[in-house]
Parts: C-alpha cells; structure tokens; sequence
C-alpha cells in the first residue's frame, strides 16, 4: 500500500533541512532518537509530520565512527515520515568498509556520499546498482579510489549516474570499454541469476512428483 502524501507536506520536503545527525560519534547506526538530531549549519531542524517524524529527503550521518550502513533502514523509519521519499544520504568521513543491502529499501535515493571512509572492495559499488534513480555518488578517500580504473569501474556499474566524487560524468566516459574486472563480474551475477532460476525450476519439478 502506497501512503499518499499530502500536497502540503509535498511542498515541505522540497524546502526541508536535513536530519543532521553529523559529529555525533556513533559507532553504529541505531535509532537515536528525533531529539539527537544537531541544529544544522543552515539553522534549525526539519519540520515534523503527523507521527512527529522528520519532513525531510535528506539525512546526514558524516563525521561520526560508523564501519558499516547496517541498520540504516532502522534508523530512517524512526526519522523520517515518510522513508520511502528518502533522497539524499550523507555518509562521509566514517570508517565504513561494507555498504550494507538495507540501502536498497529506499529506491528513491539520487544522492550518496562515501567520501572519506575506508571501502577497499570495488564490489560494494556493485551493491548500488538496483538505485536506478542515484545520480551523484562520492567515494574518493576510500582506498578504491586508488585503482587505476577506478573511475571508468564505477561509471560502468553505475551507469545511472550523472555525477561522480564531484565531477560531471561526460558521455565519452560512458563509452569508454568496461574493465575486465566489471565484465567479470557481470558474467559471475549472470551465472548466479541462472543457477537460482535452475535451482527454482528442479524444486518445482521435485514438488510436483
């Protein structure tokens, strides 16, 4: 069921601060509270909606200690009022080395910022790629950024964005031949695809015996 928002709270969400719960020194995402979230370096905090929840797109958890985005789901739908218009998520300056699948529950988001964390495995911009409405994505600062393919990698993951670390993804760059490494993964999550397909058909079939 999808909850109809109202065209009042509509206008606030395109206007709204954001939820800044920056430099709070969390180790992990849990949910802190409405009242842990900081008067913002715009002044004051998101207007609330009828569950006394954020009306806001936007949530900043930069400047703290998180090593993961597990639970972020958990934390969003105690914040905000309506989790599903979720757009931007401000990650930056954590230690964060895994980009938990929870992510994917908001399939509105167009703004991620990883910049400043210390993501190693190229395979978690792969994770990203179900955002289909993501358009800017930061990770410079993280030990990927130092691939040498680095950028034409994540262009060709995420072939839905328009902006990356800050710099606009020309169409040239979406030409460029994909890195062997993204060709080896596309076959490994197509081989994957395949074997659950089979798999589900000879359940089936052993069902039906």
């Amino acid at each position: 069921m999808i909850m109809e928002i109202p065209r009042e709270h509509l206008r606030i969400l395109e206007i709204s601060k954001p939820a800044d719960f920056s430099f709070k020194k969390l180790t992990t995402i849990k949910a802190i509270g409405l009242e842990g979230a900081r008067y913002t370096r715009v002044g004051g905090i998101p207007d609330r909606g009828p569950e006394k929840r954020f009306l806001t797109k936007s949530l900043w958890l930069n400047n703290n200690k998180l090593k993961t985005t597990k639970n972020i789901h958990e934390l969003v739908n105690v914040t905000i009022e309506y989790p599903q218009q979720l757009g931007w998520i401000n990650f930056s300056f954590n230690f964060i080395t895994e980009i938990e699948e929870s992510i994917l529950k908001f399939p509105h988001l167009k703004i991620l910022y990883f910049h400043g964390n210390c993501i190693t495995d190229l395979n978690e911009v792969f994770k990203l790629r179900p955002l289909k409405e993501l358009r800017k994505v930061t990770f410079h600062g993280n030990p990927i950024a130092n691939y040498p393919r680095y950028r034409s990698y994540v262009v060709s993951v995420l072939p839905q964005i328009v902006n990356l670390d800050f710099t606009p993804v020309v169409k040239t760059e979406k030409l460029y031949a994909m890195p062997p490494e993204v060709i080896k993964k596309f076959k490994e999550e197509k081989a994957k695809c395949q074997g659950s397909v089979v798999g589900n058909q000879v359940k089936l079939i052993e069902n039906s015996k």
